[in-house]
Protein backbone atom coordinates (compact mmCIF):
# COMPACT_ATOMS: atom_id res chain seq x y z
CA UNK A 1 0.00 0.00 0.00
CA UNK A 2 1.28 3.48 -0.86
CA UNK A 3 2.16 5.92 1.87
CA UNK A 4 -0.71 8.16 2.88
CA UNK A 5 -0.33 11.87 2.19
CA UNK A 6 -0.52 13.95 5.38
CA UNK A 7 -3.20 16.58 4.91
CA UNK A 8 -4.53 19.61 6.79
CA UNK A 9 -8.13 20.77 6.55
CA UNK A 10 -9.25 24.38 7.07
CA UNK A 11 -12.73 24.87 8.53
CA UNK A 12 -14.91 27.64 9.90
CA UNK A 13 -18.16 26.00 10.86
CA UNK A 14 -20.13 22.83 11.55
CA UNK A 15 -17.66 20.49 9.98
CA UNK A 16 -20.10 18.38 7.97
CA UNK A 17 -17.67 18.25 5.05
CA UNK A 18 -14.83 17.53 7.48
CA UNK A 19 -16.75 14.58 8.93
CA UNK A 20 -17.11 13.14 5.44
CA UNK A 21 -13.36 13.55 4.88
CA UNK A 22 -12.58 11.92 8.24
CA UNK A 23 -14.72 8.92 7.31
CA UNK A 24 -13.12 8.66 3.86
CA UNK A 25 -9.60 8.82 5.31
CA UNK A 26 -10.46 6.06 7.79
CA UNK A 27 -10.85 3.57 4.94
CA UNK A 28 -7.87 1.22 4.55
CA UNK A 29 -7.43 2.21 0.90
CA UNK A 30 -7.45 5.98 1.54
CA UNK A 31 -4.54 7.87 0.02
CA UNK A 32 -4.57 10.62 2.66
CA UNK A 33 -4.63 11.04 6.39
CA UNK A 34 -5.85 14.18 8.10
CA UNK A 35 -3.00 15.31 10.33
CA UNK A 36 -4.38 18.70 11.37
CA UNK A 37 -7.59 20.70 11.34
CA UNK A 38 -7.34 24.49 11.55
CA UNK A 39 -10.27 26.80 12.23
CA UNK A 40 -10.57 30.56 12.34
CA UNK A 41 -13.33 30.22 14.96
CA UNK A 42 -12.91 28.70 18.42
CA UNK A 43 -16.59 27.67 18.44
CA UNK A 44 -16.42 25.76 15.13
CA UNK A 45 -18.17 22.45 15.75
CA UNK A 46 -15.81 20.80 13.28
CA UNK A 47 -13.02 21.08 15.86
CA UNK A 48 -15.01 18.65 18.02
CA UNK A 49 -15.29 16.21 15.09
CA UNK A 50 -11.52 16.35 14.65
CA UNK A 51 -10.77 15.91 18.35
CA UNK A 52 -13.16 12.97 18.59
CA UNK A 53 -11.28 11.32 15.72
CA UNK A 54 -7.91 11.90 17.41
CA UNK A 55 -6.85 14.58 14.93
CA UNK A 56 -4.77 17.54 16.11
CA UNK A 57 -6.50 20.93 15.97
CA UNK A 58 -5.46 24.56 16.01
CA UNK A 59 -7.39 27.82 16.02
CA UNK A 60 -6.10 30.93 14.28
CA UNK A 61 -8.54 33.83 14.70
CA UNK A 62 -8.57 35.98 11.57
CA UNK A 63 -9.57 39.02 13.64
CA UNK A 64 -6.18 38.97 15.34
CA UNK A 65 -4.52 40.14 12.11
CA UNK A 66 -4.74 43.54 10.49
CA UNK A 67 -4.43 42.09 6.99
CA UNK A 68 -5.48 38.97 5.12
CA UNK A 69 -1.81 38.37 4.29
CA UNK A 70 -0.94 38.31 8.00
CA UNK A 71 -3.66 35.74 8.63
CA UNK A 72 -2.53 33.60 5.70
CA UNK A 73 1.10 33.80 6.86
CA UNK A 74 0.02 32.51 10.30
CA UNK A 75 -1.72 29.56 8.64
CA UNK A 76 1.39 28.90 6.55
CA UNK A 77 3.62 28.90 9.65
CA UNK A 78 1.27 26.47 11.39
CA UNK A 79 1.26 24.14 8.41
CA UNK A 80 5.03 24.06 8.29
Amino acid sequence: MAERRRTAVLISGRGSNLQTLIEACARPDASAEIALVISNRADAAGLNHASAAGIATDMIPHGAFSTQVGFENAIDRTLH
